[in-house]
């Protein structure tokens, strides 16, 4: 894995808690995913749902379980992981292995390795390419086409590469059911329901997306590239997928013999590198030699000279030195250029752009193209008299251009004024990283004040509750907070809070909520009565303008009822956990903060033994979703009637309404989203 030097030596892997500790101890030992030399360890963390660990924490891969369900699909947007492996004693991956480590562990690539059992029933293009919005590796505009694309190559991979199905010819009704049949018997075997596919996305440094699909089939030959895109009169399911597929890409490629097709899509415009630029000028992903220099003193910085001519060198040289820049490294023509900011990552270039091997402009081009010297300043200097020379360089990335012969002041002038610009961009770029930092201490503090997975649940069992939920700020640092009160042996407290906007100054009202929230003096029976006494002191401590809204409710299992007050929240959602049915609740209400002696109702509805509640931010039903349209009140109460219809079992509604939510909003949310569903069980005998 290339995940960084630290997961290298000691990886830590996400495994679901469903897994036997012996058949995670066998796969990673199988070298599956990456040889482990015996001086090191492997740390595992162990969690019941994607929701138990930490986005503050990068795992090298995630142990999935065999017939992963659609909860661990959505680990793929909610866990900070570039790998997904479902770890089963059935698949063997040896062809598709060294494909999962040459993608493995960087931030621009993403990989997800199923059983063809599994992937069959599952939405793993629409997740994986959900996945790949949230982690801004794809825009928003080319999403749609790129889940098309992936979807069409994905279950034609499954349907004829790993279940070697003949869908070819006229299916008349009983051939059809024949097929059904054939497809469930093959599922069912180890031979082909036990193959492995692994879908794969990595970004290139052009800004590319290259997706591909790699199944354990017999092969695909593909036909020419002249295939035509009309798709009227095919017969096979290749034959109408394939032109559909290329018509929705920039290029198609097939390898591994037929039994790999790879994908590339054009980002938005971006351009590829001209195709006579030499594959040499190409920059692969090296590590860059930091250097100790204090450039503090633009006089410290370090300045490459490429030049042929030595006697150039020199004289560039004299130059610098005599104006006090000594720290100087010199290259000899292109190729050497490009070693050499490799090697000592120069805070400017001085280039020549004659130069043999490689010139300016494909040096200029081949840094530009890597992110770690797309900022670098480079001076070109040329005797070339036509003014399409000069405008060239800059088009390929040049920052300023001298002429030859070279005149003593106006060297100096420019490289004064380009290093001290790129001084103060450092200089930037240190405080950004620093307030970046500060901010990520902060935003773990935050996400500290709601319950860990380990403890909702733990608190849900006691009283006889299945819980669920999700938390995603919307930047650094959000308003959202929610939390659990335990009150007495059979009834539990709940509460969700969203202030004004968000940021650094909603993030530090939640905090001064918290600790209002945790105060013994607030503690009141009545929900009505909290809300009360909690918007008098909240009054007192918030700004001018500043105000939160919030539920508070008690479930009370004995009585069976759930007592609640709102001040103007989302309107809560109440359902029968059995048929799906659910209707709204009054959020009517005061918001805190505003009016000092504001009065809350207290409400009481019937919670039973099949009921749940659902309490959400309003980011949920205020974001605008791909159809360009907000989740409306009809519109989710299906969604909740359908998912519980169509799992028929004990589910975590929160994160499967969140799932399908991201699925269809922006990457980047507008407002923080928070989600909790709490659902009735068989109550303990304690209680």
């Amino acid at each position: 894995m290339t995940a960084g030097r630290e997961s290298r030596m000691n990886p830590s892997i996400a495994v679901a808690q469903s897994l036997a500790l012996d058949d995670v101890d066998a796969f990673i030992a199988s070298g599956a995913i990456w040889e482990m030399p015996e001086n090191r360890s492997v740390r595992y963390t162990f969690g019941q749902t994607p929701e138990d660990f930490s986005h503050s924490n990068h795992f090298s891969a995630c142990l999935v379980p065999p017939d992963a369900s659609r909860e661990w699909l959505g680990a793929l947007t909610r866990l900070n992981c570039d790998v997904f492996v479902e770890c089963s004693r059935e698949i063997d991956l040896a062809d598709i292995a060294p494909l999962i480590k040459q993608q493995g562990g960087n931030k621009n690539t993403l990989s997800i390795c199923l059983s063809t059992r599994s992937a069959y029933y599952l939405p793993v293009a629409r997740k994986f390419v959900t996945a790949l919005r949230h982690r801004e590796l794809i825009g928003e505009k080319i999403a749609p086409t790129v889940e098309m694309a992936v979807q069409e190559a994905f279950a034609n991979s499954l349907v004829h590469g790993n279940l070697e199905l003949d869908t070819s010819g006229h299916l008349s009704m009983d051939s059809f059911t024949e097929l059904g049949e054939e497809t469930k018997r093959r599922l069912a075997s180890g031979k082909h329901g036990g193959r492995a596919i692994l879908l794969t996305a990595r970004k290139r440094k052009n800004g590319h997306i290259v997706i591909s699909i790699n199944d354990q089939g017999n092969g695909f030959t593909p036909p020419a590239d002249s295939c035509p895109t009309n798709v009227a009169g095919r017969k096979t399911t290749f034959g109408r997928g394939l032109p559909l597929i290329r018509s929705l890409c920039h290029a198609v490629n097939f390898s591994r013999d037929g039994r790999s097709i790879e994908l590339e899509f054009d980002q938005e415009g971006t351009e590829f590198p001209s195709s006579s630029t030499p594959t040499n000028a190409r920059l692969t992903s090296q590590p860059v030699h930091e250097t100790d220099v204090d450039i503090r003193n633009p006089q410290n910085a370090i300045i490459l000279i490429a030049d042929d001519t030595l006697l150039s060198r020199e004289i560039i040289a004299s130059y610098l030195r005599a104006e006090g820049f000594t720290n100087l490294a010199f290259a000899k023509d292109g190729e050497d250029a490009i070693a050499q900011v490799r090697k000592h990552n120069p805070d400017l270039i001085i280039l020549d752009i004659i130069m043999p091997k490689l010139d300016g402009y494909g040096v200029c081009k081949a840094l530009r193209a890597n992110p770690d010297f797309a900022e670098t300043p480079i001076i070109a200097q040329t005797a070339l008299e036509e003014n399409e020379g000069r405008t060239r360089i800059f088009d390929d990335g040049a920052t300023d251009l001298i002429l030859k012969p070279l005149n003593k002041a106006e060297l100096i002038a420019r490289t004064r004024i380009h290093l001290e610009n790129r001084l103060l961009v450092k200089q930037l770029q240190a405080y950004q990283e620093r307030t970046r930092s500060e901010l990520t201490l902060a935003r773990d503090m935050q996400e500290n004040l709601n319950p860990a997975p380990e403890n909702y649940r733990g608190t849900g069992l006691d009283y006889g509750l299945r819980i669920s939920a999700t938390f995603q700020m919307s930047s650094e640092l959000g308003g959202d907070m929610w939390g659990l009160v335990p009150i007495d042996e059979h009834r539990l407290g709940v509460y969700i809070v969203d202030f004004a906007g968000h940021g650094l100054g909603a993030a530090l009202n939640t905090f001064r909520l918290h600790s209002l929230i945790w105060s013994d003096q607030l503690r009141d029976r009545e929900p009505g009565d909290y809300l009360e006494n909690l918007n008098r002191h909240l009054k007192g401590l918030l700004p001018v303008g500043q105000y939160a809204t919030m539920l508070y409710g008690v479930i009370d299992r004995v009585r069976g009822k759930f007592t609640y007050a709102s001040a103007a929240c989302t309107s809560p959602i109440l359902g029968n956990s059995l048929t799906g049915q659910a209707r709204y609740l009054d959020g009517s209400g005061v918001p805190l903060g505003v009016i000092r002696d504001a009065r809350y109702e207290t409400r009481e509805v019937s919670f039973t033994a099949a009921s749940f509640l659902l309490l959400y931010s309003d980011a949920l039903i205020e974001t605008t979703l791909d159809d360009g349209q907000f989740l409306s009140e009809d519109k989710l109460l299906t969604m909740l009637r359908e998912t519980i219809i169509e799992n028929r079992k004990e589910i975590d509604l929160a994160a499967q309404i969140a799932d399908q939510f991201m699925d269809r909003a922006p990457a980047k949310l507008s407002d923080d989203f928070t989600i909790v569903s709490l659902q009735s069980t068989p109550i303990p005998c304690a209680i």
